[in-house]
């Protein structure tokens, strides 16, 4: 039985609901990086960035999580605007890999702002960076910063693309029978998911949210990568090349 990382967002939800007959290991984004390096688990829905770290030893599926605008759950709550948050101080969950190398592009390469430090969430700082349902506890919650950005949104707005958060693969070293087999399973699961989101958002109110707001969530992610999604992963890309060679 192949062992998946469960990622137990409700944006994976659609994914999740009805996938049967593996061995689910719940874990956050960053864990479930560490757990396919570490070769704990074959395949999982892996964070764009562990994704291309970890490339050579993964065959990609076809499925992931991206979205065309406003992520919802990706957000950045700070006391002054992006594009005055450099010499910042800027707090970070400790659950993301993709999403903190998406806000370093953004700020250094469309506002031009590059922090001082990078801290973790609970110390002080001028901006914190919140990722999946406790992104969306802490929007519902009532937020003390006085600027909230999307980093979908601005993405999208930024570059014309999507915005790729995370993509499915499997260790290629899985034999062929059973990554087709898992692709079967996940596309079935996928079909299911997506005809049934009303009855997830009834069981999945413990963000706050109502089940309207959760349909409306839901509603506006990509679960199936296609050309416009490739080629965000390839912006992506380059663009974080920039980064790694100390050029903004």
């Amino acid at each position: 039985m192949l062992r998946l990382g469960h990622i137990p967002y409700l944006n994976c939800e659609p994914f999740f609901a009805h996938l049967r007959g593996f061995d689910l290991r719940r874990l956050t984004p960053r864990e479930l990086g560490r757990a396919m390096a570490a070769e704990t688990v074959e395949a999982g829905l892996l964070s764009l960035v562990d994704f291309l770290t970890l490339e050579e030893a993964l065959t990609p599926l076809p499925f992931g999580i991206a979205t065309p605008g406003p992520a919802r759950s990706v957000l950045l709550f700070s006391n002054r605007p992006l594009a005055e948050l450099g010499g910042g101080v800027i707090g970070v969950t400790n659950e993301t890999s993709t999403s903190v190398e998406l806000l370093k592009i953004l700020l250094a390469r469309r506002y031009e702002a590059v922090p001082r430090a990078w801290v973790g969430p609970d110390e002080p700082s001028d901006a914190v960076l919140l990722i999946g349902d406790e992104a969306i506890r802490v929007l519902n919650s009532g937020s003390h910063f006085a600027h909230l950005a999307d980093l979908g949104s601005e993405w999208a707005h930024w570059t014309g693309l999507p915005c790729v958060f995370a993509r499915w693969a499997v260790r290629t070293s899985v034999p062929e029978a059973e990554r087709l087999a898992l692709w079967r399973a996940l596309n079935e699961a996928l079909d299911q998911g997506l005809s049934s989101l009303p009855v997830i958002a009834r069981r999945r109110r413990d963000t706050g949210w109502s089940e309207a707001e959760v349909l409306v969530y839901l509603r506006g992610f990509t679960y199936r990568l296609g050309a416009e999604e490739e080629k965000a992963i390839a912006e992506f890309m380059r663009l974080r090349g920039f980064l790694e060679n100390g050029s903004c």
